[in-house]
C-alpha cells in the first residue's frame, strides 16, 4: 500500500515537471513562436527618474 502511494506521488511530480517545462518546452507553448524582444511593447515601459541621495535606503 505504501508503494502505491509513493508511486502516485512520483507520478504526480513527474506530470507537474512535464507541464511546467522542466523537460523542454511546456505542452501549452508548443507551436508558438516567441516574438523577438524588439517587437514587444517597448512604449509601455516607463522609467522613473533616479532618487536623490537623501531618499536612498542605507
Amino acid at each position: 500500500m505504501r508503494f502505491l502511494l509513493t508511486l502516485a506521488v512520483v507520478a504526480n511530480l513527474a506530470l507537474l515537471a512535464y507541464g511546467q517545462g522542466f523537460f523542454g518546452p511546456p505542452p501549452a507553448e508548443q507551436g508558438r513562436t516567441p516574438r523577438p524582444l524588439s517587437q514587444r511593447n517597448q512604449q509601455m515601459l516607463t522609467l522613473a527618474p533616479a532618487l536623490p541621495p537623501e531618499f536612498s535606503p542605507q
